[in-house]
This record gives C-alpha cells, sequence and structure tokens, in this order.
C-alpha cells in the first residue's frame, strides 16, 4: 500500500514538531526542512517506509529517539496477568478459534505509533467487548480451512502487550492443528512500541511457535523488499500468513501472498478506507 496524502499530511503532523526540548533553533530548521524532503520524496514508498526515515533522521539530528523499553516491560506484563482470563475465555467459547482471534484485534489497541498515548481503561473496554467485534463468516471459514491444511505459516507481530493476544491465537492454532510450523517475525530494531525479540522472550512465544526471528529492519511495518535473507526464506515457504496491525497492512497490502490481516482501526484514513468507526476490528483476507 503506497502512502497517500492523508497519510502523508499525518506523518507531517506527526513528525514536523517532533524535536527534543532544547534543541537549538538551527537544529529545528534543519530537521523540520529534511521532514518535509522526506515526505517530498515518498511517491512509491508505504508509509512504514516513510516512518522509518523519520526515525532515523531524528537520530542522526539528535541522537536516541524516545526509549520505550520499560513501557513494554509493563503492557507485556500487564497483558500476561490477563492471559488466563483471556484463556478461560475461549476455552468456554462456543468457537475458540474466533474468540482468539477477536482477542488478537482487541490487542492491537496497545499502539503509541498510531495514537499519542494508551488508555488503560480503553484497553479494558477494547477486551471486555473483544467478543462482540463483527468478523465476516467467510473469512473465518477460509482461514479455519488455511490452518487445518497448511503446513507452515508466518505471524507478523506489532505491538508489545498486544503480542500476548497473538500467543493465545498461535495456542489456539496449534490445538487445531499441532503439526503447524508457526514461524512468527517481530522487528529486529526498536520501533516504537514494536514488538522485538526481546518482547518475544518476556512473554515466552517461544512455548506456542516454532520459531521467532527478527525481519531485518526497524520500520512499524513489513515491507516485503525489505525483509532480512530469514524472514524471507519463511515466507517464501508459508502456506500462508496473519498480518498484525495498521502499519503491517501499509506494507503488505498488495503483495499477493495468502495473508490474513488482523487490526483495530485507529487512525482516520483506516476509518475512512473501511468506512467504520474508530476502534472497529478488521479481519481482512488477501490472496
Amino acid at each position: 500500500m503506497i502512502i497517500n496524502d492523508n497519510c502523508k499530511n499525518c506523518q507531517l503532523k506527526k513528525n514536523l514538531n517532533a524535536y527534543p526540548a532544547g534543541a537549538s533553533q538551527e537544529s529545528i530548521d534543519i530537521y523540520q526542512s529534511r521532514v518535509k524532503d522526506i515526505l517530498d520524496k515518498s511517491d512509491g514508498l508505504s508509509t512504514p517506509q516513510v516512518a522509518e526515515k523519520m526515525y532515523d533522521l531524528r537520530r542522526e539530528l539528535f541522537g536516541a529517539d524516545k526509549d520505550y523499553s520499560e513501557i513494554k516491560k509493563y503492557y507485556n506484563r500487564r497483558m500476561l496477568s490477563l492471559l488466563p482470563y483471556m484463556e478461560h475465555r475461549v476455552r468456554a467459547a462456543k468457537d475458540p478459534l474466533m474468540m482468539a482471534v477477536q482477542y488478537a484485534m482487541a490487542g492491537n489497541y496497545i499502539d503509541f505509533g498510531a495514537m499519542d498515548s494508551v488508555d488503560e481503561n480503553q484497553l479494558k473496554v477494547q477486551l471486555d467487548q473483544a467478543a462482540g467485534i463483527v468478523i465476516n463468516a467467510d473469512v473465518l471459514d477460509s482461514f479455519r480451512k488455511d490452518i487445518l491444511s497448511a503446513r507452515q505459516m508466518v505471524y507478523f507481530t506489532d505491538n508489545c502487550g498486544e503480542i500476548v493476544t497473538d500467543k493465545l491465537l498461535i495456542s489456539v492454532m496449534r490445538s487445531l492443528a499441532p503439526e503447524l510450523v508457526v514461524t512468527v517475525i517481530v522487528r529486529s530494531k526498536d520501533a516504537v512500541n514494536d514488538a522485538t525479540i526481546d518482547d518475544a522472550g518476556q512473554i515466552r512465544m517461544k512455548d506456542v511457535a516454532t520459531r521467532v526471528i527478527g525481519n531485518g529492519n526497524g520500520m512499524p511495518g513489513n515491507v516485503i523488499s525489505e525483509m532480512s535473507p530469514e524472514a524471507m526464506s519463511a515466507i517464501e515457504k508459508a502456506d500462508f500468513l496473519i498480518s498484525k496491525g495498521q502499519g503491517n497492512y501499509e506494507g503488505l497490502s498488495g503483495c499477493g501472498l495468502n495473508i490474513y490481516y488482523l487490526f483495530l482501526c485507529k487512525c482516520e484514513a483506516f476509518m475512512k478506507r473501511f468506512d467504520v468507526p474508530q476502534f472497529t476490528g478488521i479481519m481482512t483476507h488477501e490472496k
């Protein structure tokens, strides 16, 4: 999905004044000029690619970007504390797979990239109301069939905390298809609060996944042309893939692979694209 004018305006608004307190006027002027230059030259790129250029620019001019490490640890712990409750609801559900998918979508609320802050009360609402997320029956049926027939699949994660709901969904998938080889792909470098190898380790993702690997970059979303050889090898062998979050949708949609996208619509561009209110859960299929 190539960046459009709405996303360019969003990137400008998000980044133009995202410089540290105490920065000199000279460095601010240089920074703002280069932010505009990045956007002027962004045609043909996806939003995650543009966002990574903004991160790199701030690191170049101002040093380390904001450190989300403690925030990430907090939300990983918070969601792990809720995992037994979610597991109980999934086991008790008429359709455990559907309930696990609904939780995976609800967990996508934990996103400091798309939103300025994460409201824990709203997070609780999303999780409490997860069972009410409407899922297209045909898409869910296709998803279930792919799980049962596949030998290998790839799961692209998105954010910290949310990765616990990914673990829950993978565990349900493995209960349906115990021989399914599941490769989980996380960010290789820090990108806001996106999940990395460290986050996957903290929540013990390897308890349910066959392996966990990095994607080779620090974009807030996956782009096929930017994958590491290891990640690309797993993608090429996969019978189907799961993509979590808006950033991964922006980076992967249109690539021609058998991908199921799960996310909450958080920004105006996605709300318009899918014609839904904010925080509506979306499960869509592309192949």
